[in-house]
C-alpha cells in the first residue's frame, strides 16, 4: 500500500504521516527525498535544498547545463528536483509500503499508474499560527507571516507541477482536519482506517 501525504503547514500532517507508517509499519519519505537525490545530481546542495517544494520561478533560477544526466540538462534546480523525485518516488512505491510526504507524490504516482491512497492534511489557519509559534518559538506576526508564505509556496509548487488545485478536496481520496481529533488521535484513526482497506 502507498500513502501520499499533502498537508497544509502547521496542520501536523509531517508528524501524523510519521506516526501513520510506525503503526503500519511502513516506510516513511519526507525530506529523505532531497538527501537522495543530491546524489543523483551534481547540482550543488544548496541549490537542490532550496529549490525543494518550490516552483521554477525564471526570474530567480538559473539553468544547470553540468547535469550528469542528459535529460536533466538545461532545466532549473527546480524543475531538475521535481524530475529527480519523479523518478525516485516511482521506483520507492514499487518496492515496499510506504508513506510519501508532499512533492506531489499522489500526482506522480497516478501518473506512473501506481495504485496509492491520497491523503490531504488541514487545520483552522489559527490552530496552525498557534501550534508553529509554540514548536518554533516565534510571535505571533512572523509566525502567521510564515504560515501564510508557507502555504502559498507549497499550493505554487504543487499547482505548477501538476496542473490541479492543492488542497481542494477532489484531488484527495481523503480529507481531515486534525485539529478535531489532535495529532495523535488523527494519526490513530487514519492507521486504523487503512489498515482495514
Amino acid at each position: 500500500m502507498i500513502i501520499c501525504i499533502g498537508r497544509e503547514f502547521g496542520s501536523g500532517g509531517h508528524e501524523i504521516g510519521k506516526e501513520v507508517a510506525d503503526r503500519l509499519g511502513f516506510i516513511f519519505y519526507d525530506r529523505t527525498l532531497v538527501e537522495e537525490a543530491l546524489s543523483r545530481s551534481t547540482i550543488p546542495p544548496e541549490e537542490l535544498e532550496r529549490a525543494d517544494e518550490k516552483k521554477h520561478n525564471p526570474w530567480l533560477h538559473r539553468i544547470w547545463y553540468d547535469a550528469q544526466n542528459e535529460e536533466l540538462r538545461g532545466l532549473s534546480a527546480n524543475d531538475m528536483l521535481f524530475s529527480i523525485h519523479s523518478q525516485l518516488i516511482t521506483e520507492l512505491a514499487s518496492e515496499d509500503n510506504c508513506v510519501f510526504i508532499g512533492r506531489c507524490a499522489d500526482y506522480i504516482l497516478q501518473n506512473a499508474g501506481i495504485e496509492r491512497i491520497s491523503l490531504f492534511i488541514a487545520a483552522p489557519f489559527q490552530d496552525r499560527v498557534k501550534r508553529k509559534m509554540g514548536l518554533l518559538r516565534m510571535n505571533e506576526k512572523s509566525t502567521i507571516t510564515l504560515v501564510r508564505k508557507t502555504d502559498k509556496e507549497r499550493k505554487a509548487y504543487y499547482d505548477y507541477y501538476t496542473g490541479r488545485s492543492w488542497g481542494k478536496p477532489h484531488n484527495y481520496d481523503f480529507c481531515i482536519n486534525s485539529s478535531n481529533y489532535g495529532i495523535q488521535r488523527t494519526a490513530e484513526v487514519l492507521a486504523e482506517k487503512l489498515a482495514q482497506m
